[in-house]
């Protein structure tokens, strides 16, 4: 049923551009939404360093230890179904614009895009684990849950822009062309960051901790844009576009506040609870390092809450991406 309303759409709009006329010089309005392709290596490095420190400490290395140990070390792992750590990858740009047609091939415009990609995913692991080895100061079972609950990641993007729509192609009922903008970014930036462990011996006692680190940033930058773009008049006053094209949008200088609550207790009631805040940090990348007998893992941390770190470098947030979009054109 959704297949013959779309076909039968499809040939109305085709009809009613056959009898639609030439573009005119005046102003218009048009609104657009879209999808596109993102890979911000810097903002999406948080969350895959957790999830590779979390192979490198436990499931990696627990399979190493019990293919070498010749059975003294064994254990089996539950997970979450649709558990894992994941990144933003994907974005849903919207646009206004208000421009003029200047002749027949050419119209300006300026405008305002809006862009956000948000994700939140989990991870969550349940260890029992058999550790008879001799040299352990304590053999015997154990369990061992390891959660990243709810991990939040938010990317949004303001883009004041200013462009050009050239045709290049004018047939009967359609016109094909390229459309070009640029201006500044202003964007925002959040990552909300939780994590548990929890250790339980066979004799009944347990450990745990509990942390939650929020962080917060603005940043500016520069966004670009260059599409092919397609015009089907629908009437004498409205048309249809679709754009296929590429957007360039880069930002840096990110501060902003944060805070942190890291908690720990075990069976015996003790407890430890630490809270931090703070205000206009910088973000920064650091890469990191860390080795061990059974392997070696190298990573990069991103956030401002990297205070502690010497060997930072410069955070840039990169919402570039292949971006397909339609929309609508009224001439007023």
């Amino acid at each position: 049923m959704k297949t013959r309303a779309t076909f039968l759409w499809l040939l109305l709009a085709a009809g009613l551009a056959l009898h639609a006329g030439e573009p005119k010089p005046g102003w218009f309005v048009e609104a657009a939404l879209g999808f596109s392709s993102l890979s911000p290596a810097d903002f999406n490095a948080r969350v895959e360093a957790q999830k590779l420190r979390s192979d490198f400490f436990y499931r990696d290395y627990y399979e190493v230890l019990q293919r070498t140990s010749g059975g003294a070390f064994r254990y089996t792992l539950e997970e979450t179904a649709g558990s894992g750590l994941r990144g933003i990858g994907r974005g849903l740009p919207v646009a206004l614009r208000l421009g003029r047609r200047l002749g027949p091939r050419l119209a300006a415009f300026a405008g305002l895009e809006f862009l956000e990609s948000r994700r939140t995913s989990s991870l969550e692991w349940q260890f029992r684990v058999s550790d008879l080895r001799s040299d352990q100061v304590t053999p015997g079972s154990y369990e061992l849950e390891i959660a990243y609950p709810d991990y939040f990641l938010q990317a949004r993007a303001w883009v004041p822009q200013a462009g050009v729509i050239l045709d290049l192609l004018r047939r009967q009922g359609w016109r094909a062309g390229l459309r070009l903008a640029v201006g500044p970014m202003l964007a925002a930036l959040r990552i909300v960051e939780s994590q548990r462990y929890r250790r339980t011996d066979e004799d009944g006692y347990w450990y745990e901790t509990r942390s939650l680190t929020d962080m917060k940033g603005r940043g500016l930058g520069l966004a670009l844009e260059a599409a092919a773009r397609l015009d089907l008049p629908l009437s004498g006053r409205l048309g249809l576009h679709v754009e296929a094209g590429y957007a360039l949008r880069r930002a840096g200088s990110f501060s902003g506040p944060g805070s942190s609550e890291y908690q720990s207790r075990d069976t015996n009631a003790a407890s430890d609870l630490v809270r931090a805040q703070w205000q206009d940090e910088e973000w920064r990348t650091c890469p990191l390092e860390i080795s061990q007998p059974l392997g070696r893992l190298e990573y990069t941390l991103s956030g401002n809450d990297l205070g502690g770190y010497t060997d930072t470098r410069t955070f840039r947030l990169d919402l570039s991406g292949w971006r397909l979009a339609a929309g609508l054109r009224l001439a007023l």
